[in-house]
């Protein structure tokens, strides 16, 4: 009678079936994380450009030249762009807040407080979750000095 070794066919044809599923599982484990670090650093780079755009102004005013408002258009809409693309639904909202109420309050200086927020929210989406900074040390930040930051806290 031929005796065939059931047991261990069957062991060996498990553990191939085992080795080429976690060979599988690994491969697509690789990609989602490749996939992960390129939205990464497409979003600190989108995030990056929004904050230029906020320093580019803040230094024209520092040094009191005009900004160039078809550049600035231009530099918006791309961080639109990105923004839709990479940011977080948060930092999204945010920055929908700040354009629309700058838009239609363009020299008001409360729309300085939804800039403001919209980089906290950054903040916390690029890995800061438990920032404690807060308005008021962007602010004493940005003017260097507690003067003018009084001066912006009694506008807002």
């Amino acid at each position: 009678m031929n005796y065939i070794p059931f047991i261990p066919i069957l062991a060996a044809l498990l553990t191939a079936l085992f080795t080429v599923f976690g060979l599988l599982w690994h491969r697509q484990t690789e990609k989602i994380k490749i996939i992960e670090n390129q939205i990464s650093q497409n979003k600190y780079k989108a995030y990056g450009e929004l904050v230029s755009i906020f320093y580019d102004i803040l230094k024209d005013v520092k040094q009191n030249k005009t900004t160039n408002n078809n550049e600035l258009v231009s530099k918006i809409i791309n961080s639109k762009k990105d923004l839709f693309i990479y940011g977080s639904d948060t930092v999204f909202k945010k920055f929908n807040t700040w354009l629309i109420y700058s838009s239609a309050h363009p020299n008001d200086p409360k729309q300085l407080k939804y800039f403001l927020e919209l980089m906290l929210e950054i903040r916390k989406d690029i890995g800061q979750k438990n920032t404690i900074l807060t308005n008021k040390d962007i602010l004493i930040s940005l003017t260097q000095n507690e003067q003018d930051y009084e001066k912006l806290i009694a506008a807002l």
